[in-house]
């Protein structure tokens, strides 16, 4: 499952890097900045609920991460972040939309596990499984073939 995990983080991190906005000179993205337009306007619809899913995605594996791990494992919800920064840095209804998917996914998961047993070690399985098909389908769907197959091949 580990090197599922890593393969997508890498794949997801490489396939979004495309979107990342300017940032500040100290490395840090400039949330306070609010651009005059929503960016998500200039998405595709497929595209927005690719990342929502994505997000709702991250929400339930981090759900199962923290009842089997403890609540000092924060994995998904770092990863979240990152797709955050990397996605929606500024408010947004995209940002808005991610951040309610994430939290009504680990609701939801939360509510229907009360322990750690193979069912919700495999499901966690699962939900990485998915969140790599879908972090492939935003590459494949927004960046140019030669990124793709470089991203693909960095974290192997």
């Amino acid at each position: 499952m580990h090197q599922t995990v890593k393969h997508l983080r890498g794949l997801a991190l490489v396939s979004l890097a495309a979107f990342l906005p300017a940032t500040a000179a100290h490395g840090q993205y400039q949330r306070d900045f609010q651009p005059d337009y929503d960016v998500s306007d200039t998405r595709t619809q497929d595209y927005i609920a690719d990342v929502i899913s994505l997000a709702s995605t991250l929400g339930s594996a981090h759900a199962i991460r923290l009842l089997c791990n403890g609540r000092d494992d924060q994995y998904w919800r770092l990863y979240m972040q990152e797709l955050l920064g990397v996605e929606a840095p500024y408010q947004s209804r995209l940002r808005s939309s991610m951040v309610s998917a994430f939290n009504d996914a680990y609701s939801a998961e939360s509510a229907r596990r009360r322990s750690c047993d193979e069912g919700a070690v495999s499901a966690e399985k699962i939900y990485a499984n998915t969140g790599q098909r879908l972090a492939n389908t935003l590459a494949a769907a927004n960046l140019p073939s030669g990124v793709r197959d470089r991203g693909s091949t960095a974290e192997q």
